[in-house]
């Protein structure tokens, strides 16, 4: 965890971490725009901790083995 006030990033469902990222990008430009840099940089320890959560889970997806049958060929090389 990266901030102490965030609650587990791994309890919450992917829907609701790409919500909470939506809705704390908008509220970071309204900081910016009325210039909190304070207010901004806070924003950001929590858009990180949510961002690094949803790319470990879009990366454990990507290296689950997918088994359609297309995987090894082994019956189209014939070495004889």
């Amino acid at each position: 965890m990266f901030h102490p006030l965030l609650a587990s990033t791994a309890e919450l469902k992917t829907s609701e971490l790409e919500e909470k990222i939506s809705e704390l990008n908008k509220k970071y430009f309204i900081a910016a725009r009325s210039g909190n840099s304070g207010l901004c940089q806070q924003i950001l320890v929590a858009l990180e901790a949510y961002r690094y959560e949803l790319q470990n889970r879009n990366l454990a997806l990507k290296q689950i083995p997918t088994n359609n049958g297309n995987v090894d060929l082994d019956g189209l090389i014939n070495i004889s």
